[in-house]
């Protein structure tokens, strides 16, 4: 099956009647186009398609009939060719209007590329959301959790009595996903996060070579140690810490693991997080659907890192990288 066609039809499964929002920047005109041809064979009732203008970016507010698109429509696809954190609000007001709706179901891809579209995109997503809801259902009620690593990582944190979220590749309820797809994601209790995370593989934008190791303390990050690309994260932090919500930059904001087979580190969190056998810790903004955390930043960093052991109430969900579910 061609990756238009798993998007269109296996991922989204659009049906006949329903309206459509589909949005690209100027670099995915042409998959802009087959996804087009795509969704119009199925009988959407209506299809609203929007093009980012390249000479606006990086937007801060998607336009107010984009964002009664989101509220009102039944199905939205996003694919943006270039992303940067600068666009994060912009990416947000989306996800805003999208809650506030509460009818589409809104997938949104980021630095999306031919390889993604050949890999990624054109994954069994059938197998992806049975792994994805295995550890949604093992998740479910639990509490404290415990992370450690070959490389030095000893965190715990807690996530009682936060809702579990999914990227199962599958969508068919209402709410903001991912695509590519494929993890299992919560949001840790703001202040929960104490001890070492050591992050070996990537942040957005930076794939690293010289792991990044970061100490929380009750959590919040108070020291960030490594090479290059640690120094690079700091200036990622610092640089939202400079914004509205800055001081919420450094505290947790997600804890998730990926469920993707296909799934690839590149430094593109699109894909680096959905790697099976890996996790990602977040730092930032947290505070809206579907992650329902309270904490307000203009980021929200991922760090991925592989070779995990997770315990979770006492019981080893992963081990050192292995699902034991």
């Amino acid at each position: 099956m061609k990756w238009h066609e798993n998007v269109v039809k296996v991922c989204m499964g659009i049906q006949p009647g329903e309206r459509v929002l589909l949005i690209t920047d100027e670099a995915l005109r042409q998959e802009q186009e087959l996804l087009a041809r795509t969704i119009a064979q199925i009988g959407p009732s209506e299809l609203v398609r929007w093009t980012l203008p390249e000479a606006e970016r990086p937007l801060q507010v998607a336009p107010p009939e984009i964002l009664e698109c989101a509220r009102t429509f039944d199905v939205g696809i996003q694919f943006l060719a270039r992303a940067t954190t600068e666009e994060q609000l912009y990416r947000f007001s989306l996800i805003q209007a999208t809650a506030e709706g509460g009818r589409m179901r809104f997938a949104t891809g980021l630095r999306i590329d031919r390889a993604i579209l050949e890999h990624e995109l054109s994954a069994d997503y059938e197998q992806i959301a049975a792994i994805t809801y295995g550890l949604y259902e093992f998740l479910q009620g639990k509490s404290e959790v415990h992370i450690t690593s070959p490389l030095g990582t000893d965190l715990r944190l807690s996530i009682a009595e936060r809702p579990v979220a999914v990227d199962p590749g599958i969508i068919r309820k209402p709410g903001y996903y991912n695509l590519p797809a494929g993890e299992c994601y919560v949001a840790p209790l703001e202040d929960s996060a104490n001890g070492t995370l050591v992050v070996d593989k990537s942040f957005p934008n930076i794939l690293i070579k010289k792991p990044i190791r970061l100490t929380f303390v009750k959590g919040r990050v108070t020291e960030i140690e490594g090479g290059q690309e640690a120094r690079e994260l700091l200036r990622q932090i610092e640089e939202g810490e400079r914004k509205e919500n800055g001081e919420g930059c450094r505290t947790i904001a997600e804890l998730g693991i990926g469920t993707n087979p296909a799934a690839r580190i590149t430094g593109n969190v699109m894909t680096d997080e959905k790697v099976m056998g890996t996790i990602h810790i977040a730092i930032g903004h947290n505070a809206v659907p579907p992650y329902n955390g309270r904490n307000k930043a203009p980021i929200h960093l991922d760090g991925v890192m592989g070779n995990p052991t997770v315990v979770v109430d006492g019981e080893v969900l992963i081990d050192n990288g292995r699902y034991l579910i």
